[in-house]
């Protein structure tokens, strides 16, 4: 760039004010944010373009004459605005909104005691932000950037350049295993084991590939800072691998990533061990379905959303975990679910099907739900035909039985 270019970068720029609607105020400092791990002023993290529209969104649900910076719309607003086909879509932008500091959360319980997440919208930057603030600070930097570029000579330097013949050749580093300590070592071998599962995952068409370098290294760069934090909280290594493997993802977002590890924790290794054998269940019978709609012996799953679909398997995945805690082997299950042919079977009808096929006997009079109060052997007529010609009645019952005092007792 000449020095004749270089002067295009100042502030040379001039906003008109044209036809006036309802806006948002959106800080520079948020629209200025690093973007990618190639900005100069990159330090860790960042917010992607996508982060930074759900930031005007929030904004947007703003309500200034409250006088706070609350608002509280829902993730399927916000998904629906943007364009998002799935709610669970916004969560890894509200996750790099709330590590840059630019909003914090607070569960809420709705009037409707639906639950639901507060979110508090900064204006202003957290303290020690040492970004850029204003665009006159952007065009500032970027003409710093610029004019040393200018003053470099041109040509990369010869490498006999760099170091002069007279200079001992400098001695080898030492290697990064002598350095590693001992919770390096357990973060970097569990980092390891998750992603040759993640590879063999891809491989089965479970998880989709990284398709470039930056996200595998962002990915891996997630997956071990997940691992280290869980460690230095006080969580058990097992626990967190287990967690790895229920999300499925190649380095989960934190605070996802911290809500599952509660969720997991808060349960008893029989409870995880049902969890797993009910998630294998679901995935054969989900894949069995699939096949069986293919051949014309099931039909498709009615589901107006991805959101439904996922509704439906959950479903099926409680019933197959409410059966296994109830003690049926889980052949008995697999039968039940040919048998009813189902994507997601009903609960009761799950239920019967499966007491009798383990053998339980129903009561009698189950079908009808109730069993009749007189039966049939009650009102019959006489065997023997009426000698004259006045027709048969019918014998009433014992009324005595039921607790009835008849006339002719009285």
């Amino acid at each position: 760039m000449s020095s004749l270019e270089l002067d295009e970068l100042d502030e040379q720029f001039e906003v008109v004010v044209g036809r006036k609607a309802p806006y948002s105020m959106i800080p520079d400092w948020v629209t200025l944010y690093p973007a990618s791990k190639s900005h100069p002023l990159y330090q860790g993290r960042s917010l992607s373009p996508t982060a930074k529209a759900v930031y005007n969104v929030l904004a947007m649900h703003v309500n200034v004459a409250r006088g706070d910076s609350a608002c509280w719309p829902s993730r399927k607003t916000i998904a629906q605005i943007l364009g998002f086909s799935r709610e669970q879509s916004v969560d890894q932008y509200l996750d790099q909104l709330d590590e840059a500091d630019a909003i914090d959360r607070e569960p809420i319980t709705r009037p409707n005691g639906a639950k639901g997440v507060r979110y508090i919208v900064h204006q202003t930057p957290p303290d020690g932000y040492e970004g850029e603030q204003s665009v006159g600070e952007h065009y500032k930097n970027r003409r710093a950037l610029e004019a040393a570029k200018l003053t470099r000579p041109p040509g990369r330097p010869r490498k006999a350049e760099a170091a002069a013949p007279e200079q001992p050749a400098p001695a080898p580093a030492p290697a990064a295993t002598s350095l590693e300590t001992a919770e390096d070592a357990v973060v970097r071998t569990a980092a390891d084991e998750w992603w040759a599962q993640a590879e063999k995952l891809v491989v089965l068409g479970e998880l989709n590939a990284l398709g470039t370098d930056r996200q595998k290294e962002r990915a891996r760069s997630n997956l071990v800072a997940r691992i280290r934090d869980a460690l230095s909280s006080g969580h058990d290594l097992e626990l967190i691998k287990l967690t790895l493997r229920e999300l499925g993802e190649w380095g989960p977002a934190k605070a996802k990533f911290e809500r599952a590890l509660k969720t997991y924790k808060d349960k008893t290794p029989e409870e995880i061990e049902l969890d797993k054998q009910a998630q294998s269940g679901a995935k054969k019978w989900w894949a069995e379905a699939q096949d069986r709609v293919a051949n014309k012996k099931m039909g498709p799953l009615l589901a107006d959303s991805k959101r439904q679909e996922t509704g439906y398997y959950h479903n099926l995945r409680t019933r197959i975990r409410e059966a296994l805690k109830a003690g049926y082997d889980r052949w008995i299950i697999w039968q039940a679910l040919e048998e009813l042919g189902e994507w997601s079977p009903a609960k009761r009808e799950f239920d019967r099907t499966l007491r009798r096929l383990s053998g339980v006997q129903q009561p009698r009079g189950a079908r009808s739900g109730r069993a009749p109060l007189f039966t049939n052997g009650q009102w019959k007529q006489h065997d023997t035909p009426a000698q004259s010609g006045a027709p048969e009645v019918p014998t009433a019952p014992d009324l005595s039985v039921f607790g009835v005092q008849s006339d002719d007792a009285a």
